[in-house]
């Protein structure tokens, strides 16, 4: 096996775009992989927040390589990853345009539609992240299929989750017949599939990995995402305490209103002096002090 990171030092870059994902723990690989392929286009089918798409145009501008990056989804949210907030594609363009507009395009499409702009034989790395029903994902391959280039490689996330009606570990079963292949089990998985007949060479100790490397290589990539991961975690809690504090800010301002209010004062005059002594005060008076 020849597998050397520091000839690749930006798997170890950590990732400057971080949000709500369960794809955190697979940024390192990703970087990696861009960094060995060096790609001419690069697709991703389900951006959602964007920490996976942005996590790989980070590397390509680190790396200063010459890739055209494309993420196409709907930012309407699905059955599996939940509906999104209005506002998520703004947030994401908000970021992601002033750093890599220039080599690439958040496209608002649903997968089909996307296929006629991109030319056969044209895509060399695919993410495929969209709905993961089995048919769903078995239906993205094969239309994609005819895209991906001579050295493409395909990259299936959820290949470890089996609830949920989740069914890209069944799919994935059927690829590792029919491909070179690497899974990464950790993050619910990760599924590295070769489509193309010319896989880089530096890649190739993937594929032809036996059990001990194979349990090396996935520990090595398991406790550089575990950094990303741990990150996550903390960026997720900050912005639930945010939430929290603008909620209670929220909370004590409706406080103060509701006991400077009317209703309020009748009530203590009420509990504290009692129906006559609200009597004698009346109301008026009180309407007449709010």
């Amino acid at each position: 096996m020849v597998f050397n990171p520091l000839e690749h030092p930006v798997c170890l870059e950590f990732p400057r775009w971080l949000d709500e994902t369960a794809w955190g723990e697979h940024i390192p690989f990703a970087m990696f992989l861009t960094s060995v392929m060096r790609p001419q286009t690069f697709v991703e089918l389900g951006a959602c927040r964007g920490v996976s798409y942005c996590a790989f145009c980070q590397a390509v501008k680190s790396l200063k390589a010459e890739t055209k990056c494309y993420a196409v989804d709907t930012w309407r949210g699905d059955a599996h990853a939940g509906e999104l907030e209005e506002d998520v594609l703004t947030k994401l363009k908000a970021y992601h345009d002033p750093l890599y507009a220039g080599f690439s395009r958040l496209v608002q499409s649903t997968f089909d539609d996307a296929l006629k702009h991109f030319a056969d034989n044209s895509v060399d790395l695919l993410h495929i992240d969209g709905f993961h029903s089995y048919e769903a994902v078995c239906h993205d391959f094969e239309t994609w299929l005819p895209k991906m280039s001579a050295k493409g490689i395909v990259l299936f996330h959820d290949t470890n989750v089996h609830e949920r009606n989740f069914g890209v570990w069944k799919f994935w079963a059927e690829m590792k017949e029919k491909y070179r292949h690497f899974e990464f089990l950790h993050g619910h998985g990760l599924g590295v599939l070769a489509v193309g007949e010319e896989v880089a060479k530096e890649l190739e100790f993937l594929f032809k990995a036996d059990a001990g490397e194979t349990k090396l290589i996935r520990e090595f990539f398991h406790q550089l995402g575990t950094r990303v991961f741990s990150a996550q975690k903390i960026h997720e809690q900050q912005s639930l305490i945010e939430s929290l504090q603008k909620y209670i800010e929220n909370l004590q301002t409706y406080e103060r209103v509701v006991q400077n209010s009317k209703t309020m004062r009748i009530y203590r005059i009420l509990k504290d002096e009692g129906v006559g002594s609200l009597m004698k005060k009346g109301m008026k008076k009180i309407g007449q002090d709010e």
